[in-house]
């Protein structure tokens, strides 16, 4: 750390840009340049929920990155069908729901509209321990309040928030954290660990490759995606001998799903905690897993990121 008597202010240590993007795809969307002496540096993006971009641990780059690159988002009512992957950049963290996770059901696309939603009473503190962003995101019914911290002097990333749901009824409230990693951190040599009890495929194509859902694939020619739940799992961790990093994800949700696509030019790794599967509402509503929020009810959930340099 530097000495308080040998600097002028926090700016060494911690500090907070706030931007508007000039050109480009995310013309015109606000921006928030997060840095953090000896800790995970971020991109936050007010106009996609308050949701994390890139993102950067002592100048090696974690998040995984989509060929849109960062964008401005689709209007909430454009987001049907699939149309929610053609204005996707990926970044570290991308928050799915909160109507809908996974498959497009009952009139709702593909993870629903949160990442469309711009964030309010946006805030940003620097202090000598860390850096804390807060907002508010409305996604009707729902009401998201975030809390997001990212500490001095080592890789830890907490995301806090906390839904209320503000109708009149009773909502289905499904939430899914995708996040999102890729090269160097993932990449050849890389391996994930869980601790979950069974590994189960969500398909065939998943179930073909079930053997090595713990290994960095070799990138293929149109390769289809790959999707796994770590049933029981509490926390995932990569670890990236080559990047000589090991990064960690943990969370308050009750599942943990893994999203591996292994195509060359895309080549991407999500771990995806969540409360609710990858299948869509209508599926998890007939199964009675689906979480609903009364009139009125809040609920809490959390997420954390470990990063730690190795040998």
């Amino acid at each position: 750390m530097i000495d308080a008597a040998r600097r002028a202010g926090l700016d060494p240590l911690a500090s907070a840009v706030h931007s508007v993007v000039a050109e480009g795809p995310a013309a015109g969307c606000r921006a928030i340049d997060v840095r953090a002496l000896g800790g995970i540096d971020l991109r936050v993006l007010p106009d996609r929920g308050l949701d994390v971009g890139g993102a950067w641990f002592r100048g090696l780059p974690l998040a995984w990155i989509s060929e849109h690159g960062e964008c401005a988002p689709l209007p909430a009512d454009e987001l049907t069908a699939s149309r929610w992957s053609d204005c996707w950049g990926g970044g570290l963290v991308t928050t799915c729901g909160l109507s809908n996770v996974g498959a497009p059901s009952e009139g709702h696309g593909l993870h629903g509209t949160f990442t469309a939603r711009a964030a309010s009473d946006v805030h940003a503190e620097p202090s000598e321990a860390d850096i804390t962003l807060t907002g508010v995101v409305s996604d009707p019914p729902f009401r998201l309040s975030r809390r997001i911290v990212t500490s001095v002097g080592t890789g830890a990333l907490r995301i806090d928030d906390r839904v209320v749901n503000e109708s009149e009824w009773t909502a289905a409230a499904p939430m899914l954290y995708h996040v999102n990693l890729g090269a160097p951190l993932w990449d050849a040599g890389s391996w994930i660990e869980t601790d979950a009890g069974e590994t189960v495929p969500r398909d065939d194509d998943a179930a073909a490759a079930l053997d090595a859902w713990d290994e960095a694939p070799t990138p293929l020619e149109q390769a289809p995606e790959r999707v796994f739940e770590h049933v029981g799992a509490t926390w995932a961790r990569v670890t990236s001998p080559g990047a000589k990093l090991e990064l960690t994800v943990r969370s308050s949700m009750p599942r943990l799903w893994q999203w591996v696509q292994p195509e060359r030019g895309t080549y991407a790794l999500a771990l995806e905690p969540s409360n609710c599967s990858v299948l869509g509402r209508e599926t998890d509503i007939a199964a009675g897993a689906m979480p609903f929020l009364d009139p009125g009810e809040t609920r809490h959930s959390w997420l954390s990121i470990e990063v730690r340099s190795i040998a």
